[in-house]
């Protein structure tokens, strides 16, 4: 900084020796002729041109975030706490964004139905349009990461940001596959084939959102800046959580399709819960990537992403749902005994 400071000072004040006397309307002793050429001059700096310099000099600080910083990468590192400017959400927003605003829009309604217990049509209305807005944001989030439009970078293990979009990216496209084949809608006849390969990439998928950010906050945590800290620690709860799918998906692969049939036919209400609550959590991680995709456009910062998902977003797309549909369909559900149910 002084570097620079002393480079600008020095310029201004070549440009000031280089100008004519007469420009700054000194007084004649104010500057002074050299012997060997009468048309030489040397001019003195006056204290207002030494001023200019000085201003010229200083750069403004923006908080703790530097000039250098306020890339979509950097921000990925660092928070954006104390930008000059912010972008509007509005204008920050681009298609994949406004195909998951829809997405989430349709959660709102998804959530209200199962609070007043509405379920008229419910597998049409609520799990069959939440199938093609989300496997379409799914489909559009592999299009971003085959064409390089996904942000590279070397970050260390799950702070890598192709990674997490990679990883959110599955997760949504076979969290809505899983809500799809427990509904009645699932045309399990023809496609009761593609179960073990698919049950098989969501438990990889489940078990990877959870293992890989607690191996990188065990084996990279003093290479994480703050802010990555702080995602990993989020990270790594919504992994926990999202993990549980597990049991379903192993499940299905061990069972085979017939496991299905027979937990219908024991418990009526479970071919609504279990479309419904897997069709929450790919609420849950779309709503998450939005933000985290505002947050690196410097929309909010991190330190307020992170808390503002866990208490506002979580509780209105899963929590309250989830906890009416159990209230609603309690008589008709098994919510651990559906495990172990043989096939017929």
């Amino acid at each position: 900084m002084r570097a620079l400071a002393l480079q600008l000072f020095v310029s201004s004040c070549a440009t000031c020796i280089s100008t004519p006397a007469s420009s700054h309307a000194l007084p004649a002793l104010s500057y002074y002729r050299t012997r060997s050429s009468p048309r030489a001059s040397c001019v003195r700096c006056s204290a207002a041109d030494e001023e200019r310099a000085k201003k010229k000099a200083q750069i403004s600080p923006v908080g703790t975030l530097d000039e250098d910083k306020t890339t979509g990468i950097m921000r990925g590192m660092y928070d954006s706490i104390g930008m000059a400017s912010r972008p509007s959400l509005w204008s920050s927003l681009d298609h994949r964004d406004w195909l998951t605003l829809a997405f989430l829009s349709h959660g709102v309604l998804v959530s209200a139905a199962n609070v007043m217990g509405k379920y008229d049509s419910y597998e049409i209305f609520a799990v069959g349009a939440a199938a093609v807005l989300g496997l379409a944001s799914a489909g559009w989030g592999v299009v971003e990461l085959l064409a390089g439009l996904v942000p590279n970078d070397e970050r260390p293990g799950f702070a890598h940001e192709r990674t997490i979009r990679l990883y959110c990216t599955a997760y949504l496209a076979l969290t809505v596959w899983l809500s799809l084949r427990f509904s009645t809608l699932y045309p399990a006849a023809l496609l009761a084939q593609a179960d073990p390969a698919l049950c098989t990439a969501s438990i990889f998928t489940y078990c990877f959102g959870f293992a890989s950010p607690v191996y990188t906050a065990r084996v990279h945590w003093d290479e994480l800046t703050s802010t990555e800290q702080l995602r990993m620690k989020g990270m790594i709860v919504s992994g926990a959580v999202g993990s549980v799918f597990i049991l379903e998906a192993t499940a299905l692969l061990v069972n085979g399709a017939d496991w299905w049939t027979s937990v219908t036919a024991r418990y009526q209400g479970q071919c609504l819960l279990e479309p419904s609550v897997t069709l929450f959590a790919a609420y849950a991680v779309e709503a998450g990537m939005l933000i985290h995709r505002c947050a690196r456009k410097g929309v909010l910062t991190f330190a307020e992403a992170v808390p503002f998902y866990g208490t506002v977003v979580l509780p209105l797309l899963t929590l309250l749902p989830m906890a009416s549909l159990f209230w609603w369909k309690k008589d008709e559900v098994s919510y651990w005994n559906f495990l172990f149910v043989g096939s017929s």
